[in-house]
């Protein structure tokens, strides 16, 4: 599924691991980079919220919510971020910048991708590896 662009913004790009074949595209809202990934962790069946934002054409990692602990999630803070409790969950801040994000997305942990108003089941190809990129231009059909 293509996502045409509604403004002059930064597009996220879905692709799948490891051969690249573009499955979606999902432009950020004119003046907001940033976007979120949400899913229910494997282990404590409980949601989690990854922030991130785009910076060109890098992802940067700006915050971890989550209730409980479970493995894969972080148990303090990296150098100049924070560790804190508020509303019952945790929330990390944190600096981490990628090129782009390969991910293994099941659906049994509903998977969504969100930018403003709009949001991507991540699991709609089925339980496999994605790589999450981002280019400066705005989003076009490839």
């Amino acid at each position: 599924m293509l996502l045409p662009s509604l403004a002059n913004g930064a597009c996220l790009t879905l692709a799948s691991h490891p051969d690249g074949a573009t499955l979606s595209l999902l432009a950020l809202p004119a003046g907001d980079a940033t976007f979120a990934i949400t899913y229910v962790h494997s282990v404590t069946r409980t949601p989690v919220e990854e922030r991130y934002r785009n910076s060109g054409s890098e992802i940067i990692e700006s915050e971890i919510r989550f209730e409980q602990h479970g493995p894969g999630l972080p148990t303090e803070a990296d150098p100049g971020g924070t560790f804190a409790r508020s509303d019952g969950r945790f929330v990390v801040t944190m600096d981490r910048h990628f090129a782009n994000i390969v991910m293994q997305v099941h659906a049994d942990q509903s998977p969504r991708l969100s930018a403003g108003s709009r949001s991507i089941d991540l699991a709609q190809w089925g339980n496999r590896a994605l790589t999450l990129g981002v280019v400066a231009d705005p989003c076009t059909a490839p």
